[in-house]
């Protein structure tokens, strides 16, 4: 007898084929430090993508919000994530 799909709810949101690979990947990691190290990293993560503010004035001549982090920090970031994309485009 096979199961029809879960209802989505709250304990079983809707979730693109996207979403659902990466929480099972997730959950994959052998090893519970690892897991922990992980969230706490994409947390930080989505908070920097969801304010993304720098100190003073950027680069193109407005102020970025509240100071968070300098400029060249920001810069940083966004270079490491996008030769992590690269990296990982390499297999």
């Amino acid at each position: 007898m096979s199961q029809s799909p879960t209802p989505q709810s709250i304990d079983h949101p809707e979730l693109s084929a996207a979403e659902w690979a990466f929480i099972k990947n997730l959950r994959a990691l052998p090893d519970e430090v690892l897991r922990s190290r992980v969230h706490a990293s994409l947390n930080e993560l989505l908070y920097f993508f969801q304010n993304p503010k720098c100190q003073g004035i950027g680069v193109e001549g407005f102020p970025c919000g509240d100071p968070r982090s300098s400029c060249e920090d920001c810069h940083q970031i966004w270079d490491m994530l996008d030769k992590v994309a690269a990296r990982t485009k390499k297999g």
